[in-house]
């Protein structure tokens, strides 16, 4: 027992150290700029990305400007530098620095002071200087008579401003002055023009270059081989035969060719031979180990060389690394990773929608073996939430695709980083049958789902009776027995009736959607929307179950911050300006005492410290306009019972609501994002 305490004592000092407050003092260096007449600003997380509202003051020291913010030990922020006071004058933060193309920082557990760093750039404006020596070995390489450069960013990428010197043994050098903490990319041109460049393996390659971070003291590049991630090794050839079958091509006259590192790119000069089955090849003598890129011509000039899918490309090319003998490569099929006529195999696409409100319009999945059509090929339910079909793909395809909660591509699934490519979910047809892994929908795997409760409570303005509200719809029997959100604006097809007690302080129903998002509720727009459920709403304000006691329930993977928007049918509707706070998988979230736990102007003050939704909008389009009372109210006008237009909820439409609530209320609007 002992140990318990003092782990939980432990846990009780950490939580509290993670709480603190810390000072963070931002500071910019701004010599290299023209500081704006409006001055310098900074907009991060932690002050709701606002350009004009945090000024930054010069410090004293030369053109740095700081700026000392109370922060919260632990957490992770994200910021810019503003030279002005809007958008469009931030800085561009590099990528080397840069989280979701912002500065980023895990606030330490004590006061801090940032280190000056220049503006639109990771490092000091003014940085010591080091000598880089740069190496290549051109040992199996023929020498251009323009002589061997060196091209990067520290130079504009000029491929003839930097020669290098013969050291002797084929090894070329070049020393350059660089900022110390610098990044830089780098090629090696065998000759003085872009044509003439290596093409730098994948393996040690970024962007297509070479990279280096410039170190504290004077520094030599280990030497590598020209087009290579290693130092050369002597040469031993190997006759490789490229292939390409044209089956489905209109052959140009020109015939066909290939062009690649290994020939100059020229698309005219290479021929290949016409073995007949719509086979054309082309042999040559390659070094072992060598890396080349290539690409098959149906002519002789570019315009008329093949697309390369991404899954057998690099750089938009084919690409080979020399094997270790004489090879004879696979025909592929022009514009194709695969043969022409490959065999076929049953593909089965599975999705878990656990987690998600499946759309009226069904589960489809859109993809590259079907044209992207969103609304071509709908799955079947075949148990619970699982939804399936079956295609027949070539063995060898490279395939990507997406899964889509409906019939349009704004109803298609985020993909996360992990799993996709290019944004799509993606696999190779094996030479097989297969059933794919069954996925969580816009997840990787699958579906992890936790019941989460809720505690909500919400006033409504017109229901509202100084201390509570008034449940004379309930009381007299004239509420709806079905949740009354299924037509427009609404359009929510649940399933809920109205099983309370006949003693349940009952107000009326509401509908209650959560959205989750990774930022704050400005990023909480309906795109992140996770799920929906109509309720019950109770005279103190609390949202329950149908059953009028029960806490509403959520089985979802809820990962990041949780924001809830309340509708009703004649309030607008209101969100919560805060993430909901999660204590042992119940979620709560109490409107009612303060104006500002509604987003935005998003609730009213109903006097004695109460705050409540804001009455008036009887069509629920989330504007209060002359529609609520020239069409709905004088429709309804003089009606007894569950009308939308009773907006004081007293069950009669009368003159009370036209004039004590729709009036008072013309022209507000919701804060709830779209």
């Amino acid at each position: 027992m002992k140990k318990v305490l003092f782990f939980l004592g432990l846990l009780a000092i950490a939580n509290l150290l993670f709480s603190q407050s810390v000072d963070v003092t931002f500071q910019v260096d701004m010599q290299n700029q023209t500081v704006s007449p409006d001055g310098v600003h900074i907009a991060g997380s932690f002050q709701g990305w606002d350009p004009s509202a945090t000024l930054m003051s010069p410090s004293g020291s030369g053109d740095i400007y700081e700026v000392t913010v109370s922060l919260t030990a632990g957490e992770t922020i994200e910021y810019k530098y503003i030279n002005g006071n809007a958008w469009g004058a931030d800085e561009s933060v590099p990528a080397s620095c840069a989280q979701n193309n912002n500065r980023y920082l895990t606030v330490p557990a004590s006061d801090t002071v940032l280190d000056a760093v220049c503006f639109g750039s990771c490092l000091a404006c003014v940085l010591p200087q080091v000598n880089i020596t740069f190496q290549v070995d051109m040992s199996n390489e023929t020498v251009s008579p323009d002589g061997v450069h060196l091209a990067g960013s520290f130079q504009s990428w000029d491929p003839s401003a930097t020669p290098m010197t013969d050291m002797g043994n084929n090894i070329y050098a070049v020393t350059l002055s660089l900022g110390v903490g610098e990044y830089h990319e780098y090629k090696f041109i065998n000759g003085n023009a872009w044509g003439a460049d290596e093409s730098v393996p994948a393996e040690c390659a970024t962007n297509n270059n070479r990279s280096y971070t410039v170190p504290a003291s004077d520094a030599t590049i280990d030497v590598v081989c020209f087009g290579s991630c290693s130092a050369c090794t002597p040469i031993v050839n190997h006759s490789i035969t490229f292939q390409v079958d044209m089956t489905g091509q209109t052959v140009s006259p020109d015939g066909v060719h290939i062009a690649g590192s290994f020939q100059g790119w020229d698309p005219g000069a290479t021929l290949m031979t016409n073995k007949g089955g719509n086979i054309w090849t082309y042999t040559t003598d390659l070094p072992e180990n060598g890396y080349y890129e290539y690409k098959f011509v149906n002519g002789t000039t570019w315009g008329e060389d093949e697309s390369v899918p991404s899954s057998c490309n690099q750089n938009g090319n084919r690409y080979i690394n020399v094997p270790p003998g004489d090879t004879i490569l696979t025909a592929v099929c022009f514009g194709s990773c695969n043969i022409c006529n490959p065999p076929t195999h049953d593909v089965t696409f599975t999705v878990d929608m656990s987690n998600q409100n499946v759309s009226p319009a069904g589960v489809h999945i859109a993809g590259s073996f079907q044209g992207w059509d969103p609304a071509a090929d709908s799955m079947i339910n075949v148990s619970e939430n699982y939804y399936q079909i079956t295609f027949t793909l070539g063995e060898g395809d490279y395939i990507e695709y997406k899964f889509i909660n409906g019939d349009t591509f704004g109803d298609a699934e985020f993909v996360p980083g992990e799993c996709n490519s290019g944004g799509n979910r993606y696999f190779t047809v094996p030479s097989n049958d297969v059933v794919l892994d069954t996925v969580c929908y816009g997840e990787c795997s699958a579906c992890q789902s936790t019941l989460y409760s809720f505690n909500l409570s919400v006033f409504l303005q017109g229901n509202f009776n100084g201390s509570s509200m008034n449940t004379a719809l309930y009381d007299m029997g004239m509420l709806s027995n079905e949740q009354p959100y299924n037509s427009s604006p609404w359009n929510y097809d649940g399933l809920e009736s109205l099983n309370a007690p006949a003693e349940a302080n009952v107000v009326d129903w509401v509908l209650v959607e959560f959205r989750q998002t990774s930022g704050d509720a400005s990023t909480a727009t309906a795109d992140k929307f996770l799920d929906h459920q109509a309720a019950l709403l109770l005279a103190d304000g609390s949202i329950v179950k149908p059953d009028g006691v029960s806490p509403i329930q959520l089985t979802a993977n809820i990962t990041d911050n949780l924001y809830v928007v309340i509708y009703h049918r004649n309030h607008l509707a209101v969100m919560s300006a805060n993430a909901l706070t999660n204590t042992g998988n119940v979620y709560s979230y109490d409107f009612t005492d303060a104006l500002s736990k509604a987003y935005l102007d998003g609730q009213i003050d109903l006097g004695n410290g109460h705050f409540g939704m804001i009455a008036g909008d009887s069509d629920g389009n989330g504007v209060i306009n002359a529609d609520d009372k020239d069409i709905n109210w004088n429709n309804d006008s003089g009606k007894q019972g569950y009308y939308n237009s009773d907006l004081n909820a007293d069950s009669e439409v009368d003159n009370k609501d036209k004039n004590d609530v729709w009036e008072q209320n013309f022209g507000l609007q919701t804060s709830v994002p779209n």
